[in-house]
């Protein structure tokens, strides 16, 4: 029984320690970076990876995800769509962004946006293949690029985090083009898309809504708040959510493969209750710790970090607890219902930072809405699929 429970999820142990393994190699640097960057520069770091997050998400109209349900002959095809419809609408961005930010900024985005589409692409291609592998791989060598950049550079010149950023993205998009062309996964053709267009029309206002109310908490910050509590929730992001984030995108990936053909919901919603359980003791933790740990590690400029930490631990439960949920939908073509409820998501989120920008006098605790508004889009996900199998 333990050889097939282990057959089962081989894949997924083998993805998911990889991811783990990236989070161990960010989480290792993070001591290091708190003391050669400064607050200021998390704190615009966060704010250019809170766009990149936005726009990665539609940027290639969601044609990678395409790639984990496309038939074989069309997925060189995606794969030449997606990249020409991502430097379309990456150019379009720089316009507009040229307006808002300065040009360090703009190239960290664009290269940000370029790198990230594309190697989700390579990704998603790998993955629907079986190569896990290799895919297993790919993601420690993003994590390894990002840290190393960001280490090395300020030894050898005085760089800001942005850009130190926007020099591991050209690189890793360097790799991915010489990997695509040397290998030839791309096919010149307009034909492919039409066949999946409901990602396009479905998943991708699902995927930008999600995106956008994910990352809303970064603007909330820093213009309620400030820089300072910028760089503090920017630090809780790259330590907790960046890793839950790819750790969940893969574990959906992995769900939305195996629910291909499935029609009843019940694996699914077992799947993520299991999740549940398993994982939350690990987030309770963070209630916890003490602040004199956080500063150990990050060093004493971070005074009042543990705060950010507690506040938002159990709205990245809820993050990692429903991708298999989320998954089933998608694969059964049911994006409508996750675009849905992440409207209703993002209105409370709206009202609660509201009300509680009103009620209290520290602006921080307006972070509360962000569990709260998180953990009701996780339970109604759940009841979508309970109620689906009826």
């Amino acid at each position: 029984m333990i050889a097939r429970i282990f057959a089962k999820y081989q894949s997924i142990g083998l993805i998911t320690s990889s991811l783990l393994l990236g989070a161990i190699i960010t989480f290792i640097a993070l001591p290091v970076l708190t003391r050669l960057y400064s607050v200021q520069d998390f704190g615009e770091y966060g704010i250019a990876l809170a766009v990149v997050s936005v726009l990665s998400t539609v940027a290639n109209l969601r044609l990678d995800q395409a790639l984990l349900v496309a038939e074989e002959q069309d997925k060189k095809s995606l794969i030449f769509e997606g990249a020409i419809f991502c430097t379309a609408i990456v150019a379009v961005s720089a316009i507009i962004l040229s307006f808002i930010f300065n040009a360090a900024m703009v190239l960290a985005i664009c290269s940000g946006v370029l790198a990230n589409t594309l190697i989700q692409s390579i990704y998603n291609y790998k993955f629907a293949a079986h190569a896990e592998y290799f895919c297993a791989g790919l993601n420690i060598f993003r994590s390894l690029i990002v840290v190393l950049v960001q280490l090395g550079l300020p030894l050898w010149m005085s760089i800001s985090l942005v850009n130190s950023y926007t020099v591991s993205s050209l690189l890793m998009l360097l790799f991915v083009w010489v990997y695509i062309v040397k290998n030839q996964l791309y096919q010149v053709s307009w034909q492919a898309f039409r066949h999946y267009q409901d990602f396009i029309y479905s998943n991708t206002p699902h995927a930008l809504l999600n995106s956008f109310s994910h990352n809303l908490p970064y603007y909330v910050v820093s213009h309620f708040v400030g820089v300072q509590a910028m760089g503090f929730y920017a630090i809780v992001e790259r330590t907790l959510r960046v890793p839950i984030n790819l750790i969940s995108q893969t574990i959906r990936q992995f769900f939305i493969r195996k629910f291909k053909y499935l029609e009843n919901g019940q694996e699914a919603l077992k799947s993520s209750v299991l999740l549940s359980l398993l994982s939350l003791p690990l987030f309770a933790v963070f209630f916890v710790l003490p602040e004199s740990l956080y500063l150990w590690i990050f060093g004493k400029d971070w005074v009042g970090i543990s705060s950010y930490f507690q506040i938002l631990a159990l709205g990245y439960w809820a993050i990692f607890c429903n991708p298999p949920s989320s998954a089933f939908l998608i694969a059964q073509r049911k994006s409508y219902i996750l675009f849905r409820l992440q409207i209703i998501e993002l209105l409370i989120k709206f009202v609660l930072f509201s009300g509680l920008y009103l009620l209290l006098e520290d602006k921080i605790y307006m972070l509360l809405a962000v569990p709260v508004a998180l953990i009701f889009y996780n339970f109604a996900i759940l009841f979508s699929v309970w109620s689906s199998k009826k």
